[in-house]
């Protein structure tokens, strides 16, 4: 049963899926002390457990969590229950787990397939969006709400930009410090969360070298947060300006120069990322010295004039991890693709992809500043919920875009939830938009499972194959040695074939027969009318 009338995948794009081979590098460092155990996890899993059902099994795990860690605080600002922290800890662990043995159970029951992959980068989309707000959450960061929704946003931009640096390389590249470090440093800031209390993230600390004590006295962490803002951003323009300056060219060669300026799109997106960069830095800048509201009526002091929250330590990290990823990505995309003349591997401009991923970050942030009833602060964890499915589904798209080596659309019927938001502010909110917001994050939950749906039964029905189940028990596994004694057999098979042919006589014979190779068709397949020959023409009708 099809979620829409027409299929979303034409026959090149599954003819394309069906030829696609999966690269990858990793390099994380922390990836080699977790394999032993991922290993010894996936020798206990049964033969007959379909690899994508751990892959749904942990996503639901994770997603439930989260969402009771929700319940207990929806604003971010309430101090939840500390054995929900610790909940939301193992079920995050529990999904890195099972995320990680499901290419293992995959390999190990015969059973790959590019399903898998697809299937196994849709629930990390989703995933990543769940993450990021039950970090945000577990340390009440909803007491600043530009940092929770930077923080969202900043996770949900750098899985998208993970995807495409590999539609325009065709690799999937994991830099030392990525999606596994990331994940196990939110465990760990649940389990602080669940030991102390998350109360802990309110205690204040002074520098502990003695000049920069002397200098700073006790202050507030933000401070620190904006120099590593500034440095990391700082540091990753300055590459990709070296970066860009060589740069990749667009489809058949183009530089997809700009008419007005003389120079090409590279520079402008440089130029782009410059001011964005100097907006958010000034407008931080304006936070700090306007002062915020944190708990118990506690002000957000300037550098040299307060004290430290520990609830904003994990954004150190963050805030880092953050530029070095973001360079990692850019300095891929910019360089140029694996495609004709430097473009994608569906020979597109390797910037492409930016243009849908704006059609709903640009729509987050302007209805976000411009609600009346300040739908977000009061809303936070319903807003990133909402605009994060489509995210989730923009995501999805850009892999099936590059799995199949198609060109990605730029609309998509998701966005119908922000433009509702943004009619309704605009006519002066003629509905509440709280209820608005819940019709968006409805519909574009809705509309994300419609589209992974319809696309994984249709990849189904052109492998062969099921979801959620593999034969069992499994295929064996062919060796190298296999498979070469294979292609040899299959290649005399043929060239004896071709030999007997050659020595049949060029005069038509009607009662030879030919017993057909391996793969080919017979020939009453090939000529329904058995009284006509394949080298004979057919019988002329009588004249009346």
């Amino acid at each position: 049963m099809y979620f829409y009338k027409q299929k979303l995948l034409h026959a090149a794009q599954l003819k394309k899926l069906y030829d696609h081979k999966y690269s990858c590098t990793n390099v994380s460092l922390m990836d080699p002390f977790l394999q032993p155990w991922w290993c010894w996890l996936v020798s206990k899993v049964p033969l007959w457990l379909a690899p994508n059902l751990i892959t749904i099994v942990g996503l639901a795990i994770n997603i439930a969590t989260t969402l009771i860690l929700i319940s207990y605080s929806p604003t971010g600002r309430e101090e939840p229950p500390r054995w929900s922290s610790a909940l939301c800890g193992i079920g995050l662990f529990i999904y890195q787990s099972l995320d990680a043995i499901d290419g293992k159970q995959a390999r190990r029951t015969n059973s790959s397939s590019p399903l898998g992959e697809l299937f196994d980068h849709g629930c990390d989309s989703i995933s990543t969006v769940f993450v990021a707000l039950s970090a945000c959450i577990s340390v009440q960061l909803g007491y600043y709400p530009r940092w929770m929704f930077f923080q969202c946003f900043c996770a949900m931009t750098l899985f998208y930009c993970a995807h495409w640096q590999t539609y325009v390389s065709g690799t999937l590249r994991f830099g030392r410090i990525d999606v596994t470090e990331a994940q196990c440093t939110i465990i760990g800031i649940h389990m602080i969360s669940a030991i102390f209390g998350p109360s802990i993230w309110m205690t204040k600390v002074r520098a502990g070298w003695e000049p920069v004590g002397k200098i700073f006295g006790q202050f507030e962490l933000w401070s620190t947060m904006a120099v590593m803002t500034i440095l990391c951003g700082g540091w990753s323009l300055l590459e990709f300006f070296s970066v860009i300056r060589a740069g990749g060219v667009g489809k058949n060669g183009s530089t997809v120069a700009m008419p007005l300026l003389g120079g090409s799109w590279n520079y402008t997106v440089c130029a782009i990322f410059t001011f964005g960069f100097v907006q958010v830095f000034t407008t931080f800048c304006q936070s700090f010295r306007a002062g915020g509201v944190g708990k118990n009526g506690s002000t957000v002091a300037l550098p040299l004039m307060g004290g430290i929250d520990i609830k904003t330590v994990p954004l150190y990290f963050a805030v880092f991890v953050f530029g070095l990823l973001a360079y990692q990505n850019a300095s891929v995309i910019f360089t140029g693709g694996v495609g004709k003349n430097g473009s994608t591997v569906a020979g597109t401009s390797v910037l492409s992809p930016i243009i849908p991923f704006l059609f709903v970050v640009v729509p987050a942030y302007v209805i976000s500043q411009k609600s009346t009833d300040q739908i977000y602060e009061n809303h936070p964890a319903l807003y990133i919920m909402a605009f994060g499915m489509i995210t989730a589904k923009v995501t999805n798209r850009l892999v099936v875009a590059h799995m199949t080596k198609s060109e990605m659309e730029y609309l998509d019927w998701g966005l119908i939830g922000p433009l509702c938001l943004f009619l309704n502010q605009y006519f002066n909110s003629f509905l509440p938009e709280y209820y608005v917001l819940w019709f968006c994050l409805l519909w574009c939950t809705v509309d994300l499972i419609r589209y992974c749906g319809q696309v994984c039964l249709e990849i189904c029905d052109y492998l062969k194959i099921e979801l959620f189940r593999i034969p069992y028990p499994p295929k064996p596994v062919m060796t190298s040695q296999e498979t070469d004694e294979l292609d040899q057999q299959q290649q005399q098979q043929q060239s004896s074939i071709n030999n007997n042919r050659r020595s049949y006589p060029t005069t038509p014979v009607r009662n030879l027969t030919v017993p057909p190779a391996m793969g080919q068709r017979t020939a009453s397949e090939d000529n329904p009318n058995p009284r006509v020959t394949p080298n004979s023409s057919p019988r002329k009708p009588h004249r009346v």
